[in-house]
């Protein structure tokens, strides 16, 4: 008789980008931060990979399970928990999680350098040489007024690059560098880099750079029109963007834990 073949389920780790999200106290607050960002941006966490790391709270198991159960009612899944003690594993909370790191940064730019107001319009030359090849490459011209550093990031990887528009509805993630699209970005459509974000056209969804903890990172587009901007985590929706950089080609940045923007031109 022939031998009958053994068949084996393999199982391997592995590790996967994953969002993280951190509550903070009062959480009535943090409660309302969310919501507004969500009336924004209904779909910002959908169908993504969402952790939930309760370090900085002080909490009783019974609690956890009602801040997860309010979490949940806001259409956000939960796919693992992280800043509790293993022990209170259970069936009625997500997976917990341990021995997480952050995304690893290299020296942000205000360790090498002073931070400059970024109202002054204050460059060095080499920094007005570095603004004015980055206008170029993006097709734009004029003076760095109001830019507080133009050096670019170092990408991390091979970059994305995207040849068409990106319809409504439309998800773009790419954890390891740079995401470029050779046209906009529709209302509804998303694009999450884990370096930067180019677009020459114009940006009318939500566009998130350094989604994995790359402060450096930076937005630039050809016309701003967005939903919502972020870098590293830090976020602006429609409503705080301001009115003199709408409509123009602009640039994002992170400093002091502040979403800053400039035009190019």
């Amino acid at each position: 008789m022939p031998q009958a073949s053994s068949k084996h389920i393999r199982f391997k780790g592995r590790s996967f980008p994953v969002l993280t999200l951190e509550p903070e106290q009062p959480l009535e607050g943090w409660f309302e931060q969310l919501d507004g960002l969500l009336t924004q941006s209904p779909a910002f966490f959908s169908r993504k990979s969402i952790v939930i790391d309760v370090a900085k709270l002080t909490l009783e198991q019974s609690e956890l399970g009602e801040l997860l159960e309010n979490i949940g009612r806001r259409g956000i899944r939960i796919m693992g928990l992280s800043g509790v003690d293993p022990s209170w594993a259970c069936d009625a909370l997500p997976p917990i999680l341990a021995g997480g790191r952050a995304t690893p940064q290299p020296p942000s730019e205000a360790d090498a350098t002073p931070a400059k107001d970024a109202s002054s319009g204050t460059l060095t030359p080499s920094e007005e040489s570095a603004f004015k090849d980055i206008a170029n490459a993006l097709g734009v011209s004029g003076s760095p007024g109001g830019v507080a550093s133009a050096m670019p990031p170092a990408p991390s990887a091979a970059p994305l690059i995207l040849l068409e528009p990106v319809r409504s509805g439309q998800s773009i993630y790419h954890p390891e560098g740079d995401v470029t699209v050779i046209g906009s970005v529709a209302s509804g459509a998303e694009i999450m880099a884990g370096g930067s974000v180019h677009i020459y056209g114009t940006l009318r969804g939500r566009a998130m750079a350094g989604a994995y903890g790359e402060k450096r990172a930076r937005i630039f587009c050809r016309r701003l029109e967005a939903e919502l901007l972020s870098v590293c985590g830090v976020y602006l929706t429609a409503e705080e963007i301001s009115a003199n950089v709408q409509s123009q080609s602009i640039q994002a940045w992170l400093e002091n834990e502040t979403v800053k923007i400039a035009r190019l031109d």
